[in-house]
């Protein structure tokens, strides 16, 4: 049998390295854009020899109508759903005296509504299978204060919280949700942070450099796999170490000399 998966942002960054991960296995994968469509025609085409097959949706994971027909299209494709990756998200900076309600908004409908909203709309069809697997997209930012990012940190924490409680709630289903929460990772979302102050922040890293895309992708397709089946509630960083001690670069000097 064949799994199939849905990917939320899944033809850019992580969502990208998570979908071609998928395709490797030979999983059916939907990967959802919002408006590149340049990145998801670049996706088909490289994608066109792998094991498993492609389906690039443009929609909205934030929007209920969209969600809908997310789901309607990858059912009415391949028959079912099991593996959901909730990976959307949008990071933006602004202190707290500067955030509009429509930004605030914004952040908590794409990094968090949309999160939930999938979830319900692939359930009938998890439940009904008696088997489903839910990734959620965290960050360190989610339980790591980082001065500046309330709106994104303030979502991300949410999204830790639903992992925990979505787990409670649909194991008895055969349904295991988990998050991922990524550290700095190499993508067009922290290009810009990272040529601005990334030999400062890759001195808190134990491991000594930033994440790939495929770091976290080999994390979700174990999440998803029969290995992964009885784990569930859990958020595991992929941060290189990033933040579990302080000073980490005392260690990194030394080593060095």
């Amino acid at each position: 049998m064949t799994r199939v998966a849905i990917v939320t942002g899944g033809t850019r960054g992580i969502g990208r390295g998570i979908t071609e991960a998928f395709l490797r296995d030979g999983v059916s994968v939907a990967a959802v854009y919002a408006v590149d469509r340049g990145a998801a025609s670049a996706l088909e085409r490289e994608s066109a020899s792998a094991q498993g097959e492609l389906l690039t949706i443009q929609a909205d994971a934030g929007n209920a109508a969209d969600v809908t027909r997310i789901v309607d299209e990858t059912v009415a494709k391949w028959g079912r759903v099991d593996y959901l990756i909730n990976n959307a998200a949008i990071s933006l900076f602004a202190f707290l005296d500067e955030m509009t309600e429509e930004f605030l908004d914004e952040m908590i409908r794409v990094n968090f509504k949309g999160p939930v909203l999938m979830t319900q709309a692939v359930l009938p069809h998890m439940m009904r299978q008696r088997f489903g697997r839910i990734v959620n997209a965290s960050s360190i930012s989610g339980h790591y204060a980082d001065v500046g990012q309330v709106a994104y940190g303030g979502t991300k924490a949410a999204i830790e919280m639903m992992t925990k409680l979505a787990a409670a709630e649909l194991g008895p289903y055969g349904i295991t949700v988990n998050a991922y929460a990524p550290g700095i990772i190499e993508t067009d979302m922290t290009r810009e942070m990272i040529a601005e102050r990334g030999d400062l922040q890759v001195r808190q890293i134990p491991l000594g450099g930033f994440g790939k895309p495929e770091d976290v992708a080999g994390l979700v397709v174990f999440l998803c796999s029969d290995a992964g089946r009885y784990i569930t509630g859990e958020i595991i960083g992929v941060d290189g170490g990033m933040l579990r001690a302080q000073n980490p670069s005392r260690a990194v000097d030394r080593a060095s000399t």
